[in-house]
């Protein structure tokens, strides 16, 4: 596998962000809970293949009552994020047994959840899961990481029916992907699709500079105006935000041709959300 010195181990700076393992705290309202780093799918391009699918990483369970207890002395957490890997590769009890623990946070409104679940093992969701949504009286969002229009099989369909028709919002969260789904046609049919299916398209990311991904990027320049042609030919409601996560743990943007600015080729320069400095990232 080629290596660029460009391509960081961890290149959202999840590390710099963790004030307790589990815990990535970079926005004052939010933060993340990676519960497992197990993953119904592992998944080429992933930003945190540097952990996932070593349960060597995995939180013990005096880990995950550190994270729960930073969560509930921080009243400014507005919103839990369960990620990983893949939270929904959980068993019911587990998956439960977390989600209960939110019901004394009064503070924590919003319980976020990104999974592949829904297009890679649609039989995970059944009722019995949403019953265990339910039981939170949080309000549950799911983030559905879908890449292309042939992951809508069928039981994908049913599996997204059943949280969409139980009150659960889905979001589509995809990855812009060399030859998957870099071009206009392909994707306003997953776009299209989504929004068929009840999904709101919410973010397509830029590949983060994960060791080995070179392959998957296509040339920023092109990216922006491929996401700019989208505006005329598409409904809003099938237009997502185009987000880099600025490498190092400086914040995400949403991209277009007045926040990314190319200084030099394949050099381009943006202005962290977090503290407003300028930032330079050369994509190989």
């Amino acid at each position: 596998m080629l290596f660029f010195p460009e391509e960081l181990e961890d290149p959202i700076g999840d590390e710099r962000w963790t004030p307790v393992k589990g815990i990535t705290h970079r926005y004052p309202d939010r933060v993340l809970l990676k519960v497992t780093y197990m993953c119904a799918s592992y998944c080429r391009f992933c930003f945190r293949r540097y952990k996932v699918s070593d349960s060597d990483h995995n939180l013990t369970s005096e880990d995950l009552e550190n994270a729960l207890q930073y969560i509930k002395s921080n009243i400014n957490i507005w919103e839990v994020i369960l990620t990983g890997g893949d939270p929904l590769t959980l068993s019911d009890k587990g998956l439960q047994k977390i989600l209960l623990k939110f019901k004394d946070i009064p503070h924590v409104k919003i319980i976020r959840i990104h999974t592949r679940i829904p297009s890679v093992l649609p039989s995970r969701i059944q009722q019995n899961l949403i019953d265990i949504f339910k039981e939170t009286n949080k309000s549950i969002w799911i983030a559905a990481h879908i890449n292309c229009i042939s992951e809508f099989t069928e039981e994908c369909k049913k599996a997204i029916a059943l949280l969409v028709h139980n009150g659960i919002p889905v979001l589509l969260q995809s990855v812009l992907l060399k030859d998957i789904n870099d071009t206009e046609d392909k994707l306003i049919a997953l776009l299209k699709t989504a929004v068929e299916n009840k999904i709101k398209p919410y973010y397509i990311h830029y590949p983060d500079l994960a060791q080995g991904t070179q392959s998957f990027r296509i040339p920023l320049k092109q990216a922006i105006q491929l996401l700019k042609n989208l505006r005329g030919k598409l409904s809003g409601l099938c237009i997502p935000e185009f987000i880099i996560d600025i490498p190092g743990g400086n914040g995400k943007i949403v991209v277009n041709a007045n926040s990314a600015k190319e200084i030099n080729n394949n050099e381009w320069e943006f202005i962290s959300p977090l503290d407003g400095s300028l930032i330079v990232v050369k994509y190989p």
